[in-house]
């Protein structure tokens, strides 16, 4: 028993060794974990070769002590001992690396679900707190005083209308958008909002002129937008929105601040943050930056993502 526990022995710690200590290295630093997986079987390979075998016996691993009037007779090279054994310790470490594929496998069909199910959670929220009566009702009544007043101001509107109703209602179910569809959407509902609000509030934004291959989530600077307006604008004092979006590298940078009127105002602007920050670490695992400050009556925002996301589901 003891005998056998002993020759178990390597073979477990061979096991264990890989997938608690050189499987986690395939995420980040898959070199490494190949030059320490090959001196983890040339380890291997040594005590398969060099361990003494001085047992007699029938048992596993043990050779019968050859009789003293005949020669010593040799297995054929594939089945001795030492390479039947170097033989499943290999086969050992390939079954296990198999095993961790099939489990991350299905790690990420699970956030792939996830992800999905947080897009259209994403789009049906954007339409709840955008796409309502309100919006409607203030939008139209502003486009119906540019036509008494600027015709050529009213038709442009409802051509950045109708441009906005189609990217939330059709591209907001896609997994990502092009970095330029979403600026578009940002530059017309910041038009709509300055229809929207009286001058008093200081709308500003600067975008990039050229977005590359960039591409995002659908909505997802939007929603940070849209927050900043809603929590952000009182007609009682003075109030302020500003968006800015920088594409240095291959980073993307969001700022976006609005006036803070109130501490309750500035804390229910936070409540979205937690479906966020899901979203966010679905699709970009641990590259990003997102932090919100309250200081001098304003909250500010932060972002920066990859200019692709990590994982894109079908």
């Amino acid at each position: 028993m003891q005998n056998t526990l002993l020759q178990i022995l390597p073979f477990l710690v061979l096991v264990l060794a890989h997938h608690f200590l050189l499987a986690p290295l395939l995420r980040k630093k898959r070199w490494l974990y190949v030059v320490l997986t090959a001196l983890l079987l040339g380890t291997f390979t040594l005590w398969c070769f060099a361990r003494p075998r001085f047992e007699t016996g029938d048992g596993p691993g043990r050779e019968m002590a050859p009789p003293p009037d005949r020669p010593p007779m040799h297995r054929p090279g594939p089945l001795r001992p030492e390479w039947m054994e170097l033989a499943v310790g290999v086969l050992l470490v390939a079954g296990d690396l198999g095993l961790i594929a099939f489990l991350r496998m299905r790690q990420n069909e699970r956030q792939m679900q996830e992800l999905r199910a947080e897009n259209l959670h994403q789009q049906l929220e954007s339409l709840r707190y955008q796409i309502n009566p309100h919006f409607f009702m203030n939008t139209l009544n502003n486009i119906q005083s540019l036509i008494l007043t600027d015709p050529d101001k009213a038709t442009e509107a409802v051509s950045e209308f109708s441009k906005l109703m189609r990217i939330v209602l059709y591209e907001g179910n896609e997994p990502v958008i092009p970095l330029a569809r979403e600026l578009e959407y940002l530059r017309n509902y910041l038009s709509l909002m300055r229809l929207r609000y009286p001058d008093s509030v200081r709308i500003e934004s600067a975008f990039p002129e050229e977005c590359g291959q960039a591409v995002v989530p659908p909505l997802l600077l939007a929603s940070f937008v849209e927050n900043a307006f809603k929590h952000g604008i009182s007609y009682n004092s003075e109030s302020f929105v500003k968006v800015a979006v920088e594409h240095p590298g291959r980073r993307l940078i969001f700022r976006c601040s609005n006036s803070c009127h109130d501490k309750a105002e500035a804390e229910r602007h936070g409540l979205g943050l937690d479906n966020v920050r899901k979203r966010l670490t679905l699709l970009y695992d641990a590259s990003y930056a997102l932090r919100t400050e309250e200081k001098d009556n304003a909250y500010e925002v932060f972002l920066e993502i990859p200019e692709t996301p990590k994982k894109i589901p079908a």
